[in-house]
């Protein structure tokens, strides 16, 4: 029955009973009035009163009986909450799909909806008249009446259904108090649901806990509503401190190298719907004043599609990574022994420096700077030694250019210099004095003392090039140039250098080539008994068939050095020179063969065995043999090369000094190598032209010889008049032009017929 159906039943039961009312009452008035005046015998007029007293009397009766019921129909709809929209609301509440119920105080049903006759599969009338009584167990329903008396506004009250309720044995009823005396509104709760629920919600709030980054929440107005344990330690504040208050104030974030204040996340987020991230040098300071490197990202967390409930911010500590990833970039841009640029650096610089030249029209330098006898000086004292002078170099070089220059070590003993904003190349020429001045001497290293000079190659932009690959070609050709003219020299690039340098490359290509080829000979020069003249011993000199032209080792051999084919060319020349000589030796066998060593090959650790296994070939011994070494590499690898050379004196093999005191040598150094020979070196024979203060070098040399008990031989004999006085003043043999040329192995043999 609808709403219209029982307003109108309801307005014609209170018509009846109106017209009721109205008849008795009518009665009475008709019964006072006519009695008391005597007048019924006037029958129509009393019949017409009665209509009209029925009528009158109905009809006010109907509306003050009706209007009464619905004034107390209305007051009681407003007592139980539905007002004076209450029909709507009632239909609304009974429409939900949700499993809810209004119960009164005794325990029956005002309403129940929809969802909660499907799931409990009752219809609504019989849900009603079962009341909560038969809905719940017993126990449930007495704790609902004594709920009533004790229970506090707005607390829960939880009760379990009845045993009879099949398949519902995980729901429980929940009941709150309303705002409404006696009446309560009711929920059907999947328990189970509910328990999973709370589960995922403590398993969230572990989670949050347990991870490694810091996270915080805000509310849609940027307050703080949750944080984890790592954002607590980054603060050192706890969650409850902070709770409710504004996140930039809290965590006011800023850039780490302009101390710039950073844009809330949390707002950035939330205004754009999107997640914002800061992972470039934002960082925080809390309010003990620690700074922490940090990066964040900050996402909104949506209710819906497009409302906002908040945002929530995750964070990582990425202090020491940070500092981690600074020290390797310093690292890949800065040597790790001086902290000076590196190649790499430099480069960069150097780049930088072409584009400010050409902008503002103004030169530069590069200089090319270079420790002479370095090597020397880190195989004598050692490494550690070697490694602790170049932070001392690093220092002075540094303390000598302006701020807006640049020293750089690229590598070993070598260092480049960008020297900015030059006018001219006497600006040039003062700076580099200046570096030379101040760098240049001695150092105090540990317990030793040691004397340091460079050579320096300069390149000038634009004049020597434009750009950083070129400049620091050229520069490094002017400091090769610089070595070779002299130590402690500097010098300017020019275009010649590149000539040469064309040169060398096109003669090791030629002599990889020819060493292909077999073009190597051996040549012979015969060394002489200084009082007899008679031939002794034959050095090995190695000669270039170069076409039709026969080319001294003197054009070649340190070409052959640079391009790395040194030890090679000279294996070709002694296997040669060993089978010749085994032919020789035996017209003459007394006869010495001498060959000359670099450092290499002495280094090289297969040539002992190398040089023995030729001997043994062609039935030789070793001490048929003089291995001569230069004085100069000799003293400057004395310790790596002490060894080699006692091994090679143990085989049988005579040692012999080549070019005799152009080094600085030490007596002592030489006695303790077990040196059979010293050849004086042909500048000092030269000297000789018979005065006795022009003839003391020589001299010198040749006591040195006698006081150390090995045997004299001068190089570069020219004349009978340096024959004879090295021979009167002691000298044991003799080698040079005045006797005769190098010679080829047919020339050789028939000297040595005719000797």
């Amino acid at each position: 029955m609808n709403r219209v159906t029982q307003k109108l039943l309801f307005s014609f039961f209170f018509l009846l009973v109106g017209l009721s009312f109205g008849i008795q009452i009518s009665q009475l008035i008709e019964n006072l009035l006519f009695a008391e005046a005597g007048i019924y015998g006037n029958e129509a007029l009393i019949e017409l009163f009665n209509y009209f007293s029925l009528g009158i009397v109905g009809f006010v009766m109907a509306i003050v009986t009706g209007g009464g019921v619905i004034f107390l129909a209305r007051k009681k709809q407003q007592e139980i909450g539905f007002g004076e929209h209450g029909e709507l609301y009632y239909e609304v509440f009974k429409e939900t799909l949700s499993a809810q119920f209004l119960v009164c105080e005794n325990g029956t049903f005002y309403a129940v909806s929809q969802g909660m006759c499907a799931r409990l599969k009752m219809p609504e009338a019989e849900l009603i008249e079962a009341s909560l009584k038969g809905l719940v167990d017993e126990s449930s329903f007495e704790k609902f009446q004594k709920w009533q008396d004790a229970g506090e506004e707005f607390e829960q009250l939880e009760l379990h259904l009845s045993a009879h309720r099949g398949g519902l044995e995980h729901f429980i009823v929940s009941l709150n108090h309303t705002h409404l005396n006696g009446v309560f509104l009711g929920q059907l709760i999947d328990n189970y649901e509910r328990t999973q629920t709370q589960k995922q919600h403590e398993l969230l709030a572990i989670t949050l806990s347990s991870v490694g980054d810091g996270v915080i929440c805000t509310d849609i107005d940027g307050n703080i509503s949750f944080m984890n344990p790592v954002a607590e330690a980054v603060l050192a504040l706890l969650e409850r401190e902070v709770v409710g208050k504004p996140f930039h104030e809290v965590m006011p974030l800023i850039h780490e190298e302009s101390k710039e204040p950073i844009d809330d996340p949390m707002q950035s987020a939330m205004t754009q719907m999107q997640t914002v991230s800061l992972t470039q040098l934002a960082c925080f300071r809390n309010h003990l004043g620690l700074e922490f490197a940090i990066e964040i990202s900050c996402s909104p967390v949506f209710l819906s599609s497009e409302h906002i409930a908040g945002a929530v911010l995750v964070f990582q500590d990425v202090t020491e990574s940070r500092l981690l990833r600074k020290k390797m970039a310093h690292l890949a841009h800065h040597d790790a022994l001086s902290g000076l640029p590196n190649r790499l650096l430099l480069q960069d610089r150097l780049i930088q420096a072409c584009k400010r030249a050409k902008r503002h029209k103004h030169q530069f330098a590069v200089i090319f700077l270079d420790l002479n006898k370095f090597k020397l000086i880190n195989d004598t004292y050692g490494h550690d030694f070697g490694d602790e002078l170049l932070k001392q170099v690093a220092k002075k070089l540094t303390s000598t250019i302006r701020a807006c220059d640049t020293v750089s070590r690229i590598g070993g003993d070598e260092f480049v210099l960008l020297i900015d904003a030059m006018e001219d190349r006497r600006n040039v020429r003062h700076v580099i004095d200046k570096i030379f001045a101040a760098a240049s001497g001695e150092y105090d290293v540990k317990t030793a003392s040691v004397n340091i000079s460079f050579s320096a190659g300069i390149a000038l932009y634009p004049n020597d090039g434009d750009n950083a690959d070129t400049l620091m070609k050229c520069a490094d050709s002017a400091m090769y140039r610089a070595k070779k003219v002299g130590h402690s020299n500097y010098q300017f690039y020019c275009t010649m250098l590149d000539k040469e340098a064309e040169y060398c490359l096109e003669r090791e290509k030629e002599l990889v080539n020819a060493l292909a080829r077999s073009e190597f000979l051996p040549y012979f020069q015969p060394i002489v008994n200084a009082k007899t003249h008679e031939i002794e011993k034959l050095e090995v000199l190695a000669r270039w068939q170069h076409g039709n032209d026969i080319v001294a080792a003197e054009q070649f051999i340190e070409t052959a050095e640079e391009a790395g084919i040194g030890i090679q060319l000279s294996m070709q020349v002694f296997e040669q020179a060993i089978v010749a000589f085994a032919d020789l030796v035996t017209r003459k066998p007394n006869l010495q063969l001498c060959m000359n060593l670099s450092v290499r090959h002495l280094l090289d650790g297969s040539f002992p065995e190398q040089i023995i296994d030729l001997l043994e070939k062609h039935q030789l011994s070793p001490c048929q043999f003089e291995l001569e070494i230069a004085e100069r590499p000799l003293l400057e690898n004395a310790d790596e090369l002490s060894e080699r050379l006692v091994l090679l004196s143990k085989f049988g093999f005579k040692l012999s000094i080549d070019d005799f005191g152009l080094g600085q040598t030490n007596p002592a150094l030489l006695k303790e190598l077990h040196f059979d020979s010293i050849k004086i070196d042909p500048s000092f024979v030269s000297e000789i032209y018979g005065t006795e203060q022009q003839d003391d070098l020589a001299l010198v040399m040749i006591n040195i010889a006698k006081s150390l008990g090995v045997n004299c031989i001068a190089e570069g004999v020219e004349s009978e008049l340096q024959a004879t006085t090295l021979a009167a003043h002691g000298c044991n043999q003799l080698q040079g032009h005045f006797f005769t040329t190098p010679l080829a192995l047919d020339e050789m043999e028939h000297l040595l017929r005719t000797d």
